[in-house]
């Protein structure tokens, strides 16, 4: 077989791509795949309606207490004795409570507060909804890129088959290099097996995520195409456009505000509040009787009700205003941690697609012209395919390290689009032959 014809089955798939792989991809491939899961999350639908429940208690927090309306009867002496005796009447009673100006306006304050900071949780809701389907986007698409791999090593391992029983039968080889290339036929397709496996995983992953089966989505191939170039974002850029906007942060934020709302109303408690009173007494044929009254309330035990109240939400402020700031840096250390991956892989992924894969496929097709012509022994061969192999293996594991991480670092802070983003690793376009080569 000629060398030309193994070469074929030996270039790499994921390194080089036709004209279809040159048309420019969507900006985000996987954009109705997450609208689909945050539609779908149940997480998501939980938070909303503890949202819905939150906002729902604003308006009873500030409203009135209920008033009491009381209907009594007096009589004086042991005979119902209404409109004989002056003190034997029918009475109607009716109080109303009023809080001391600013405290209902601060309770329905610190409700709004409360719903405010679920409003952060749900948006860490959707932020780990959306890094979780790219996460599994990029497993799936890593498990159908290595079982192509897979499929192209049997192809050329075929191929090679054919090589060396030709040169036994012709007595230019040895039976030990046809038994060696039928051992590595045989562990491919134990390796199938497994690759076969992992693509079902990882489908299935998505299938939870989308809560359907969402079949075989072409988007997703396009995730480790190298004709899509990959966007790292600027450090100092994205630090300062994400900076404070983690949803921890912004909860943490909230909360602070929130005690001090509450200390403020724990301070107007110590204020009195005010009761006025209405009431008429029907006493049959005598002339009725009315009264009206007003009254306060008088913070007696203001020292061990009132005032530790005030403490509490002090202390639990400035807790609330320290955790914020803990939070702020630990979001901006992991971001530059994952920045600074980033930039690795993205120049390990350059090195890969500009120079080691096309050195590995010379020295491939190097190692095979040697053998058909007995200037190389079958050893090399071998170790030739096995690095190849290897370093494609390594490639396709490096662009899913790619997509993760990107995912992990959006689901820190949710960024403005674009925010900082630079194209670090470009499109790669088809070396001049490849495609003359395939």
């Amino acid at each position: 077989m000629p060398v030309s014809r193994i070469g074929f089955f030996l270039l790499p798939a994921l390194l080089f791509s036709g004209p279809a792989a040159a048309q420019e991809a969507p900006a985000d491939p996987l954009a109705p795949l997450v609208a689909e899961a945050l539609e779908k999350s149940p997480e998501l639908a939980a938070m909303a309606a503890a949202i819905e429940a939150a906002r729902a208690r604003v308006a009873p927090a500030g409203a009135l207490p209920d008033p009491m309306v009381e209907l009594s009867y007096e009589n004086d002496g042991g005979p119902i004795s209404l409109g004989e005796e002056p003190m034997t009447r029918l009475s109607l009673m009716a109080r109303q409570a009023f809080p001391y100006p600013g405290k209902q306006r601060l309770a329905a304050e610190v409700a709004s507060a409360d719903a405010r900071a679920l409003d952060a949780l749900r948006d860490r809701a959707r932020l780990s909804v959306e890094a979780e389907v790219r996460r599994a986007a990029a497993g799936l698409a890593e498990a159908r890129a290595s079982r192509r791999l897979v499929e192209e090593q049997e192809a050329a391992w075929a191929a090679i088959e054919e090589v060396t029983r030709s040169r036994y039968a012709a007595g230019m080889g040895t039976q030990q290099d046809v038994l060696r290339t039928q051992a590595e036929r045989t562990r491919l397709r134990q390796r199938s097996l497994r690759e076969e496996a992992a693509v079902a995983s990882a489908r299935a992953e998505l299938r939870r995520l989308l809560g359907r089966d969402p079949g075989e989505p072409g988007a997703i191939d396009a995730l480790l195409s190298p004709s899509a170039g990959l966007a790292v974002p600027h450090a100092g850029e994205f630090l300062a456009a994400v900076a404070g906007k983690s949803p921890e942060v912004r909860r943490a934020r909230l909360q602070a505000e929130r005690e001090k709302l509450a200390g403020q109303l724990a301070r107007r408690d110590l204020l009195p509040d005010f009761v006025a009173s209405a009431g008429y007494m029907n006493r049959g044929s005598l002339p009725g009787m009315w009264q009206v009254g007003a009254g306060v309330t008088v913070p007696l035990w203001a020292g061990s009700k009132q005032r530790p109240r005030i403490v509490e939400a002090e202390r639990s402020a400035e807790a609330a205003a320290a955790t914020a700031e803990d939070l702020r840096r630990r979001v901006a250390a992991r971001s530059e941690e994952r920045l600074a991956r980033l930039a690795r892989l993205a120049e390990e992924i350059r090195l890969d697609r500009d120079v080691l894969l096309i050195q590995d496929r010379l020295s491939v097709e190097a190692a095979l012209t040697g053998y058909r012509t007995g200037g190389t022994p079958f050893v090399t061969v071998l170790e030739a395919l096995a690095t190849q192999d290897a370093d494609r293996r390594a490639a396709v594991a490096r662009r899913a390290a790619f997509l993760r991480t990107l995912a992990a670092l959006e689901e820190l802070s949710p960024a403005p689009d674009g925010a900082g983003m630079t194209e670090t690793v470009a499109a790669a376009a088809a070396p001049a032959g490849a495609a003359a080569g395939m």
